[in-house]
């Protein structure tokens, strides 16, 4: 039998199971025409590292110490409610060169069969479409190819290199400008998504992108996963990279689980924030 979770907060204490703990959060419900509910997700370090530097490694990668099955589980099913999903440039890059975490979700092992079926009993696509954002539209053409069943969107600023865009279009994707410069404005973003009719928008890339969400003030959802785990290190990343927010964003805490099984030796909290003005429909 699958281990359960406790509910810490509404505080009932009840003992839930893992599995189907965040689809019955109905996320695809949640938005409407012209006004999209957009969601992300991360796990985290107690000392706040979502990614680390590794000796041999191009790029800042989620630590082995604090991946685990049981969150990887409740990703794939915030997967599973998404419409599309938002990655970054660098997924595409780390995928070139084999230091991506996994294939874009939502995964086709068994152990995920229930969250297809769940989809596809919900009337939704079979898999979520997914945008790209990039400022130096530096994406291996290569790597695209792997998700062509899927409308592909790659987000860029206004004078980013026409070259590359003509290029990527070539191979099947959609690239649309919106922002001034090479860099993506969220709010314009969110606009064009808004416009195709995207209701549910799952963010799943970096703290770059996750920063630029909420410069926008789009995020209405955080999943938080905090291993109960101190990692250290000097070359990490946290959940922002950017400049103040102003005004400082709020939010709320709509859930809390505690997780004992793991990481092991450890557990974990699994949380989820919700903005003010976000509808709370689960």
């Amino acid at each position: 039998m699958e281990p359960p979770v406790t509910q810490l907060f509404p505080a009932t204490g009840e003992q839930l199971p893992l599995t189907g703990l965040y689809l019955q959060h109905q996320l695809h419900l949640q938005g409407r025409a012209g006004k999209p509910f957009v969601y992300s997700n991360f796990v985290m370090s107690l000392d706040g590292r979502i990614a680390l530097g590794n000796p041999g490694s191009k790029t800042h990668t989620v630590p082995a110490a604090i991946a685990n099955a049981r969150d990887w589980r409740l990703y794939q099913e915030l997967a599973g409610q998404a419409d599309l999903i938002v990655s970054s440039g660098r997924y595409f890059r780390q995928s070139e060169i084999g230091e991506e975490q996994d294939r874009l979700p939502i995964g086709n092992k068994a152990a995920f069969a229930d969250i297809h079926a769940w989809r596809q009993a919900q009337g939704l696509r079979a898999q979520p479409d997914i945008a790209i954002l990039s400022g130096s539209l530096d994406i291996p053409v290569d790597t695209i190819k792997p998700y062509a069943t899927r409308r592909i969107f790659i987000f860029t600023g206004d004078d980013s290199d026409q070259q590359r865009a003509s290029a990527l279009q070539a191979a099947g994707a959609e690239v649309i400008r919106a922002g001034s410069g090479t860099r993506v404005d969220g709010s314009r973003m969110i606009e064009e998504l808004a416009a195709l009719d995207y209701r549910s928008i799952y963010a799943i890339a970096g703290p770059s992108v996750f920063y630029t969400l909420l410069e926008a003030q789009a995020i209405n959802r955080l999943y938080l996963t905090i291993t109960q785990q101190l990692l250290g290190g000097t070359e990490f990343d946290t959940l922002t990279q950017g400049p103040l927010l102003s005004p400082v964003p709020g939010m709320s805490l709509l859930s809390l689980y505690h997780d004992p099984h793991a990481p092991e030796h450890a557990g974990q909290l699994l949380a989820a924030f919700e903005s003010p003005d976000s509808a709370t429909g689960s």
